[in-house]
Parts: structure tokens; C-alpha cells; sequence
């Protein structure tokens, strides 16, 4: 090898070891500030009234849906829940089947369902919650009823691509928000 070769060949050895070596980053995730939990009322001039979060609004979303049929949205997770309010017409039994059949629909993403039940025997407030663990659309979903003439339904959903592991701590944030509506939840009659 001529001289000139060997003079480059140490000039790049030299300058190549006196840098820090980069080493690929493993995958991060936003660190999220979760705001404090205060409560208000949704009074409407529907059947019912609960607690929501102040972090949170109760609107209209879908003009073809009644008008006590409405969404909980959160803007700072880009969550929304979707709410139902039914009349029942001796049907509790068919609409709730229909409601648990769309969350077991989710069975074949999810890696669990656990369900719990809610009883306010002094408001006639009786409930259903299922939270669905894995990449599904719908990670937590909720029925309550008088069982007699009144039926309200909730799915908790995220405006983003379903990735549990991450939207998990939100997900858990937004249900104990949810746990709280349904533990103030009242009939009007």
C-alpha cells in the first residue's frame, strides 16, 4: 500500500473513534398529565341524570339519533362515548341480548372481557359493565336500566388506530369516569 492510502485509512480511524456510538431508541410513548376530577350534572329533558367530568361535554353527534341519544366526548384523549337511550316496549330482554352480542363481537380482538354488574335497588338503577382488554375499538361498554321502561347504553371509544398498550392508562382514566356516571346515574320519571 502506497503512504497516501495508509495517512487516510489512520485519519479515519482517528476521527472515527473519538464520537459516541448512536444506538437505535426503543419505542416511546407520550407521557400524559391527566387532569383533576371534578363532576357536574347532565340535566336534560330526558329520563335520567348523571355525573360527567368538567373535562368532558355531553353533545348531539348524530342528528338521525333521538334526541336523549347523545355522546360524552373528551377532547383531551380524543375519546368519545356513545350514548343510547331506549324506550323499552317489553323488550329488555332482546335489546340487552343485542347489546351483549356487539360487545362479544369484539372477543375474536380482545384478549379478555370482564364483566361487572351495578344494583341501586333504591333508585331502580340496575347495570351492566364490560371492559374489553386488547386492540379493539371499544375497550369498555356499559348498559343501565329499570328494568321496565327505561334503557341507557355507553361504548367508550378512541379516535385513534387501537393500540392498547398505549391508550391503556387513558382507558383507565376514562373509566372511573364512567364508573362515576353510572354511580350517580338517576331515572326521572
Amino acid at each position: 500500500m502506497n503512504k497516501p492510502f495508509h495517512l487516510l485509512y489512520l485519519l479515519l480511524i482517528a476521527t472515527s473513534c473519538s464520537q459516541d456510538p448512536v444506538y437505535p431508541k426503543p419505542k416511546g410513548y407520550l407521557r400524559i398529565n391527566f387532569p383533576v376530577k371534578e363532576y357536574y350534572y347532565i340535566k336534560d329533558s330526558c329520563s335520567f341524570n348523571f355525573h360527567i367530568p368538567n373535562y368532558a361535554s355531553w353533545e348531539k353527534k348524530f342528528n338521525h339519533f333521538s334526541n336523549c341519544s347523545k355522546t360524552i366526548i373528551f377532547p383531551e384523549f380524543r375519546a368519545e362515548v356513545l350514548c343510547d337511550y331506549i324506550y323499552l316496549n317489553d323488550d329488555l330482554y332482546e335489546i340487552s341480548e343485542e347489546f351483549r352480542k356487539m360487545v362479544y363481537d369484539h372477543s375474536f380482538k380482545s384478549s379478555a372481557i370482564i364483566e361487572r354488574t351495578f344494583e341501586n335497588k333504591r333508585d331502580k338503577v340496575y347495570g351492566l359493565a364490560y371492559k374489553i382488554k386488547g386492540n379493539t375499538a371499544c375497550n369498555y361498554a356499559f348498559t343501565l336500566t329499570d328494568s321496565t321502561n327505561h334503557f341507557f347504553s355507553g361504548q367508550l371509544l378512541f379516535q385513534t388506530k387501537p393500540n392498547y398498550d398505549s391508550l391503556r392508562p387513558s382507558v383507565d382514566f376514562i373509566i372511573k369516569d364512567l364508573e362515576e356516571l353510572i354511580a350517580s346515574f338517576r331515572w326521572i320519571n
